[in-house]
């Protein structure tokens, strides 16, 4: 089954840092001493089964290798010092659309707002660079991620594949956002 995709357009305002609470800080790629690990430390949670261990030519193949990977786009929340959660953005500057890749949240972090930080900061992360889209994919169970995506302006595509509309139709009905 195709991952559902998600689609952003640039509102043409002002980027807007995002205001972090007392505790929370974000880091780069490159201002951790080991990154690639904690990246997969974070990403083995991302499937509904948690993986003991992710190999590294997992990080090669999705981040290191993807067209336009930029280190400095590659983004952590830390909670109190502890690496919480990741977000990628990529950026194709020629076409100006940009893709976010690879959000995951440890499980004992999750509820805690850090989806919505990562996706403002992948908001204004894509207004800063310039794009004037984006696009990110998803599952049908990520509901909780759904919710933040939608949120942070992300709208779902019901089109480009036959089965969307009404796998859409069954998150709103899930979500239940047909009465908001």
């Amino acid at each position: 089954m195709a991952q559902l995709i998600m689609n952003w357009y640039n509102d043409g305002t002002v980027p807007v840092f995002p205001v972090f609470p007392e505790g929370v800080s974000l880091k780069r790629l490159p201002d951790l001493t080991d990154g690639p690990t904690q990246w997969l430390d974070i990403i083995r949670f991302m499937e509904q089964k948690e993986k003991t261990e992710v190999p590294y030519e997992v990080f090669e193949k999705s981040l290191l290798k993807h067209l336009d990977f930029d280190e400095n786009l590659c983004f952590f929340l830390a909670v109190k010092g502890e690496i919480a959660a990741t977000i990628t953005v990529i950026c194709h500057r020629e076409q100006r659309q940009g893709y976010i890749h690879m959000v995951a949240c440890k499980p004992s972090f999750r509820g805690m707002g850090l989806g919505h930080l990562l996706n403002d900061v992948a908001v204004y992360t894509l207004k800063k660079e310039g794009m004037k889209t984006a696009y990110l994919t998803t599952d049908d169970w990520r509901l909780a991620a759904i919710k933040t995506y939608l949120k942070a302006g992300f709208v779902p595509d019901k089109e480009s594949n036959p089965d969307f509309a009404e796998r859409w139709k069954n998150i709103d009905a899930a979500l239940n956002l047909k009465n908001q």
